[in-house]
């Protein structure tokens, strides 16, 4: 039996994803393969700190990512609202 890997993403090129806990562990791993892969990535992390770094080392391994931090709290209501209406994009096609 073959495993799926990151290789196996397709080219994700003129999409948007949204990856929660993107500032460490697989949050931060699967932003950064979509990233690779050529997705607009929005990093939604409750930390601020910990999220501007995530950023800052996704565009140290990925240099031409396109990637930016947006606050957000799942565990508060209107930190979800605030993520949701804040969001500057027409649509979005993945959410992690």
């Amino acid at each position: 039996m073959s495993g799926w890997s990151a290789h196996d993403i397709p080219d994700q090129g003129g999409r948007t994803a949204v990856v929660t806990g993107a500032n460490s562990g697989l949050g931060y791993v699967t932003a950064r393969e979509l990233a690779r892969k050529g997705a607009r990535v929005v990093l939604a992390c409750r930390s601020e700190t910990r999220g501007r770094e995530a950023v800052r080392r996704l565009h140290e391994e990925v240099p031409r990512a396109k990637a930016e931090l947006r606050r957000l709290d799942l565990g508060d209501l209107a930190s979800v609202r605030e993520f949701a209406d804040g969001l500057p994009y027409d649509r979005l096609d993945l959410s992690e």
